[in-house]
């Protein structure tokens, strides 16, 4: 099928991943991002170098490198509940590969409103134009059995925004 092998030509073509990979990481988390995934993503979104991009389960930013990559002029914003991200580390994966440094990494929880308050005042006070992540799946993460997996109480969240 043509369709299959231009994207597959299309996805060639694009950065070397490997310089990405966990294992070439200042900040590694327990379950990093396939730097082959995380690029996938930000492809899909089609991030561009005027769009403001929200990653809210940033761990270790690999969503966030992997946009700064594609569109160096795009502002991205980092959410990550864990007091355990070295955030320095995190910025240093930026700068060893010289890239643009996110406009913020927000520690707290991305279904609080004064998060996301924070996250958006470092982009100007206004809406992301996309939000790219790796959510947590609710295995290992959910606080008790019914309460709704990590991605679900952050739409949740959202929607209250969007009522306000």
């Amino acid at each position: 099928n043509r369709r299959n092998k231009i994207l597959a030509r299309v996805i060639a073509k694009g950065p070397k991943t490997s310089v990405f990979a966990p294992t070439t990481r200042i900040c590694i988390t327990n379950t990093p991002l396939c730097p082959i995934a995380s690029f996938s993503m930000c492809n899909i979104a089609q991030i561009r170098d005027d769009q403001k991009v929200l990653d809210p389960y940033a761990g270790s930013c690999a969503t966030l490198l992997s946009a700064a990559k594609l569109a160096p002029f795009c502002k991205t914003v980092g959410i990550e509940i864990s007091p355990k991200i070295n955030v320095e580390d995190v910025l240093k994966d930026f700068t060893v590969r010289s890239l643009p440094l996110p406009a913020a990494i927000v520690n707290g929880d991305c279904t609080d409103a004064a998060v996301r308050d924070r996250a958006r005042a470092a982009v100007g006070g206004t809406a992301f134009d996309a939000i790219i992540t790796d959510p947590p799946y609710g295995v290992r993460e959910r606080t008790g059995p019914d309460i709704d997996p990590p991605l679900f109480q952050f739409i949740a969240a959202m929607t209250s925004d969007r009522n306000e």
